[in-house]
């Protein structure tokens, strides 16, 4: 019998995605054949996607929570555990995986949707957006990153300010 991982990496994805590219694999592969589907989703930011992927905050990998799932997981964290810390290295639930892509994204766009509207106060007020900005990013509830003014691009949530366009 002949094991192989399959590990998803594409930005939006479904249980429909999974039991297609289950499905897909299984019609397609030799008798004896298995498959496991991992879910490791990228947490890359365009422009500084390289420095992300060589020291990211974590790698997040995905599986289903039986003996093939977790030792699929587990090979895929060893080969992570050459270049990152293993405590950055999370395993979780294939469905815990997806679900906190989009919560990151999600919470992400949040943040800088905040800071635009803090911005038009401040327009409308007189005060200072980097001022204010650098004053709540002292909070360490809070942190100092993603606290510009910005549009936002979807796809990848790349950060521009409106001076940049």
């Amino acid at each position: 019998m002949q094991d192989r991982r399959v590990s998803s990496r594409a930005i939006h994805r479904t249980e429909a995605n999974f039991s297609a590219m289950r499905t897909i694999l299984e019609a397609n592969s030799r008798p004896g054949c298995t498959f496991d589907i991992l879910s490791n989703p990228e947490f890359l930011a365009e422009g500084t996607a390289i420095d992300d992927l060589f020291a990211p905050d974590r790698v997040l990998i995905g599986s289903l929570q039986n003996e093939s799932g977790l030792s699929a997981c587990r090979s895929l964290a060893n080969v992570y555990a050459n270049w990152i810390p293993e405590d950055r290295i999370l395993t979780v639930g294939l469905w815990s995986s997806e679900l906190s892509k989009l919560a990151a994204n999600a919470m992400l766009a949040q943040r800088i949707s905040s800071v635009n509207a803090l911005s038009a106060i401040c327009e409308a007020t007189g005060a200072n957006i980097d001022e204010v900005a650098f004053a709540v990013g002292k909070d360490s509830r809070m942190g100092s990153k993603f606290l510009k003014a910005s549009v936002v691009c979807f796809s990848c949530l790349k950060v521009m300010r409106v001076s940049d366009m």
